[in-house]
């Protein structure tokens, strides 16, 4: 069996008068007024079914305008509604269904005979016998017992003749039922969307109104779980529509509208805006046509002098190239419009990432290209637009014309190259050609490395900043020790006092002969070491590469004379 095959119903020899056509039971049996029954609120799960059961003349509720969807039904009310419903399908009155069917001839149920104080419920006990909906166990209807929801199955297909789908669709309680194959047709049909199905509880009016609307649907080859096509009686109301000079409105695809069966759904709205000016401050009513009706739908859209915000702080996040954080109240969809953006006066690079918040926004630009070198840039932003309307920009100007005029936020920062350093040399210093001993290091990298210490710089002699940046440095110092391994004959030896001048770096080693074979390794981080701290004096301070290993030699010597000390000055 196939769960949600929706198929239309093949005619039932004994009840081709229910399926055989298409005849709107309206014109046998008029709906009541859609106003709303008093006991079925919009959240019931029936809600819209007993709405268009009483539009399709299935069901009808009281004088009192309530439904009593709770109510249990037994099989005397369910022989009635099936017997209604099988003459208004057949487009005949109930006199001439009888008088066409031979009614009067059919046997009667024993415990409903022709002198039963209810002849209503003689005439379509009759009805619904002569069609085979209803067989009655020793002939005998039944009329005042409650009839339990597997029954209604059984009843329902007889009715609609629903065949049997390939595939199971697995209900898990009709093993407690007699009617179990009816339970999983009418399931797999589409009239029955539980599972579990609950056979043997008792079945309301609610229930029941929902089950016959969804097989009148399916046997119409309609989808059992979307509104009946009734006529569209009402457009609802859409709010206005509120725009700056110069934007484009966004018009609703679809309008709410209210059959006449008292049901709310959607429909398509083809909008006419010939007569909206956008550039031009007003209110301006647009119509549309409604699809699949006379009708037609409107919406005021008004246009208003533009409003203007401004970034509250604009900063790039230390540690995180390539990236710009603009604060500011919440942004409009705009904010993710790559068009709104300018860099370089031309489009966003391809990569870039916009992320919005209720504090502003997160520019981030890809860093997944090889960029070797920083670079500057401009970024430019327009027709970008907060939650309430108004447009970001950097400022309003007083034009030629003496109009005020916004200015674009321009944001200027520098792309930041992503080629870490590799370690090109290593070599000994001394202090002149002729000199053997050597006490520092020297490693060249393929460009230029920043800086291992802060320099603070303050006009108070006892600025208590200069505490904290000693601290700083100390801390940097100490972490670039497990940055490199210097190795004498392969034992381990103490650097000191690292450095950087012109884009080198320098180490101080214990004093040792130039003509000694040394390595010096750079360590990655990882477990021996916690923070790679050489790094190159790009914006993104990109780590040297790692592991790097040198081997330093006699013949890998450099010249550096020690710069001279300044004469102290006479008294």
């Amino acid at each position: 069996m196939k769960a949600n095959t929706y198929k239309k119903a093949t005619a039932f020899a004994a009840a081709s008068a229910l399926v055989g056509s298409a005849i709107v039971p309206v014109a046998a049996a008029p709906a009541e007024t859609a106003d709303k029954f008093s006991d079925v609120p919009t959240s019931s799960s029936h809600y819209e079914t007993i709405l268009e059961a009483r539009a399709l003349g299935i069901m009808t509720g009281y004088g009192d305008s309530t439904f009593k969807p709770d109510q249990k039904l037994n099989r005397g009310n369910v022989a009635k509604a099936f017997g209604k419903y099988v003459v208004a399908k057949s487009g005949l009155t109930l006199e001439e269904y009888i008088e066409e069917h031979d009614i009067s001839e059919v046997e009667n149920f024993t415990d409903v005979p022709d002198d039963w104080s209810d002849s209503e419920l003689v005439t379509y006990s009759k009805i619904v016998k002569e069609a085979g909906i209803f067989k009655g166990a020793n002939n005998k209807l039944n009329a005042s017992n409650l009839m339990p929801r597997d029954q209604i199955a059984e009843v329902l297909v007889r009715a609609f003749g629903f065949e049997d789908q390939e595939g199971n669709p697995k209900i898990s309680d009709t093993e407690q039922s007699g009617y179990a194959k009816s339970i999983e047709i009418i399931y797999e049909n589409g009239v029955s969307n539980a599972n579990p199905y609950h056979p043997l509880n008792q079945t309301s009016r609610g229930q029941f109104a929902s089950f016959l609307v969804r097989a009148y649907k399916v046997a119409e080859e309609l989808d059992p779980q979307s509104p009946y096509p009734f006529p569209v009686e009402s457009v609802h109301d859409i709010e206005d529509i509120t725009i700056t000079v110069g934007d484009t409105p966004e018009l609703p695809e679809t309008v709410g509208v209210t059959l006449e069966s008292g049901v709310t759904t959607t429909k398509a709205v083809e909008w006419n805006t010939n007569n909206l000016a956008t550039d031009e401050i007003g209110t301006y009513t647009i119509t549309g046509d409604v699809a699949d009706t006379d009708l037609t739908a409107s919406v005021e859209v008004v246009v208003n002098k533009p409003t203007y915000a401004y970034a509250v702080t604009i900063f790039t996040r230390p540690g995180v190239p390539n990236t710009i954080q603009i604060d500011t109240e919440p942004l409009s969809d705009s904010a993710l419009d790559f068009s709104n953006y300018k860099f370089n006066g031309g489009p966003l690079p391809p990569g870039t990432k916009i992320k919005t918040s209720e504090y502003g926004m997160l520019i981030e630009f890809p860093t997944d290209q090889e960029v070797t070198e920083d670079f500057e840039y401009i970024l430019e932003i327009q027709n970008v637009k907060t939650a309430s309307g108004s447009l970001l920009i950097d400022e309003l100007i007083v034009g030629e014309d003496g109009e005020v005029e916004p200015v674009n936020l321009k944001i200027p920062g520098t792309f930041a190259e992503n080629v870490p350093p590799t370690l090109v040399s290593a070599d000994y210093v001394i202090p002149s050609e002729d000199s053997e001993i050597t006490d520092t290091i020297q490693l060249t990298f393929s460009e230029d490395m920043a800086p291992l210490y802060y320099e603070y710089v303050s006009q108070y002699p006892e600025d208590p900043w200069f505490e904290y940046w000693e601290a700083y440095n100390s801390n940097l110092s100490y972490n670039s020790r497990d940055d490199l391994i210097f190795t004498v004959d392969g034992k381990k030896i103490d650097t000191y006092n690292p450095s950087v001048k012109d884009g080198k770096v320098y180490l101080s080693i214990p004093p040792m002969e130039v003509d000694q074979t040394s390595t010096i390794t750079i360590v990655p981080e990882g477990e021996d070491n916690a923070m790679l701290v050489i790094t190159d004096d790009s914006v993104a301070k990109n780590p040297a590469v790692a592991p790097a290993t040198k081997t330093i030699t006699k013949d890998n010597v450099v010249v550096i004379e020690p710069a001279e000390e300044p004469e102290e000055e006479a008294e």
